[in-house]
């Protein structure tokens, strides 16, 4: 390719900021670098570049990056930060820059070299505030560091971003503090900032959550939605803002695992952009309080992407399900309980996605023994067990367990205690979801005998006392009770 002077470098460096004007993932647009790239002397590009700082910051910055080498860009950013004569906005674009590819850099020795000092603060959480928005792992080191603080420290930290900042950047950072934490006060706090940031992102939030919100929240969430509309925001876009990052990535792999005996399951999400970069979501639900814990990485490998999941299941079986039905698995477990804040987070990468519509069309028939005894044999069953401190009526139904021989009349006599109501509603609905499950993965009729068993009151009751026999069994094993164990085996297992 021809080898530009370097006024037509200078155009071309005029074209590059012109036509990607709004874009914020550079690295998707190759084709715009190819003759800069093909200059033999990348001096004249990097000269030229430093002039543009303080104009398309972002842009200056990733092209600095492509065109000068680590040593000599290091070098060049510290002759600006000690520059006298150079200005703070200069200095504190060096100093941002420097941050991303020295990590030698501090605060406090960057800081000497500033007229205000404050003003690189301020720029820094502005980034941070800015960068939350596409990168969830962001938002989430705020949100560590800020439950690390003391309770008042929260507060004051919390107003002193609603002093400086407004809207969607800053409505983006707080929501998952007043959604993980709405009772306490540094959501509290959260919350009437959200009232007064002038977001659409505040709106949605606000109001989706007077579905789920205890009643005490209910007036002080209606008041900051009020005072939202006086601010003129009365129509939500949020799903349109989000969908829009996420425009250049599409879902990737979306899996769960079948309920163990504590309804626990193992679910992943996934995103795979352009360049093949997944962002990662692992999460845990359970039926009794929904979202209990989540991690992920917003920019990893493929390969890394497999290697965790196959760590994160630990050889359990895993089903691979459409993003739309683990989107509405999910819906439904976040109406549980309150959502850990690194869910509130990460939730945000399935805006994108309809949730299905989860509902079983079978016929209630009667099961005969041996389909019975088949749901006693499925794979999922191998985890259908209490442990010895699963709840205080197990705990108590355990102190009356000696001979063997009187074990059936125990179980016989207790099935309803240690399944009290709710836990006879938690279980059944277990059961159905299983059977939700096994119709995804296309075992049609263990599905079908699921859904008759749930709707089967005294095949369920068996099947229950069936549960707290293997529970009795782990039970005595764990203990290394030989004699028992022994007299168990025969009893239910030959």
């Amino acid at each position: 390719m021809q080898q530009l002077n370097p006024f037509e470098i200078k155009a071309e460096i005029a074209k590059i900021y012109t036509e990607l004007d709004g874009v914020k993932d550079f690295a998707s647009y190759e084709i715009h670098y190819r003759t800069l790239d093909a200059q033999t002397d990348k001096s004249v590009i990097v000269k030229l570049l430093f002039k543009e700082i303080g104009k398309n910051g972002n842009l200056t910055k990733f092209l600095l990056v492509r065109y000068c080498e680590a040593k000599d860009l290091i070098e060049r950013l510290w002759g600006i930060i000690k520059n006298n004569l150079a200005s703070n906005q200069a200095k504190i674009f060096a100093l941002d820059l420097l941050r991303d590819i020295d990590t030698n850099w501090s605060y406090e020795e960057c800081g000497q070299y500033l007229d205000n000092p404050d003003e690189f603060v301020d720029a820094d959480t502005r980034k941070i505030l800015d960068n939350a928005i596409v990168n969830p792992e962001v938002q989430i080191d705020f949100l560590d560091f800020l439950n690390s603080l003391p309770d008042n420290d929260k507060v004051i930290l919390l107003n002193s971003l609603g002093n400086d900042y407004s809207k969607d950047e800053l409505a983006n950072m707080l929501v998952p503090v007043y959604l993980s934490m709405p009772d306490t006060e540094a959501g509290k706090t959260a919350l009437d900032i959200l009232g007064n940031s002038k977001s659409q992102l505040a709106y949605h939030a606000l109001n989706a959550s007077l579905e789920t919100a205890d009643e005490n929240l209910i007036p002080a969430i209606k008041k900051n939605i009020s005072t939202l509309k006086l601010a003129g925001i009365r129509e939500d876009n949020t799903i349109e803002f989000y969908k829009n990052i996420l425009k250049d990535s599409k879902p990737y792999k979306f899996c769960i695992t079948y309920p163990d005996g504590h309804g626990n399951q193992a679910v992943i999400v996934s995103r795979i952009n352009k360049q093949g970069k997944v962002q990662f979501v692992a999460i845990v639900i359970d039926d009794y309080k929904g979202v209990k814990d989540c991690f992920g990485f917003n920019e990893i490998s493929k390969f890394e992407c497999n290697a965790i999941i196959e760590r994160f299941y630990r050889g359990q079986r895993a089903l691979d399900l459409e993003p739309e039905v683990l989107k509405a698995i999910l819906v439904r477990a976040e109406k549980l309980s309150k959502m850990p804040y690194e869910y509130v987070c990460w939730r945000n990468l399935l805006i994108d996605i309809e949730p299905a519509e989860l509902k079983l069309n079978y016929k209630v028939k009667q099961l005969t023994e041996q389909e019975f005894e088949s749901i006693l044999q499925c794979d999922f069953t191998d985890f259908w067990f209490l442990n010895s401190t699963y709840s205080d009526e197990f705990e108590e139904f355990l102190k009356l367990l000696d001979d063997p021989k009187d074990f059936e009349r125990l179980i016989d006599e207790n099935v309803e205690k240690i399944f009290f109501s709710e836990e006879y509603r938690v279980w059944s609905e277990r059961i159905l979801n299983v059977s939700l499950l096994k119709h995804l993965a296309g075992d049609e009729k263990t599905a079908q005998n699921l859904y008759s068993l749930y709707n089967d009151k005294t095949l369920k009751r068996e099947f229950f006392k069936n549960i707290i026999r293997k529970s009795i069994y782990e039970y005595f094993f764990a203990k290394k009770d030989k004699k028992r164990v022994q007299a168990i085996e025969e009893m239910w297992v030959k």
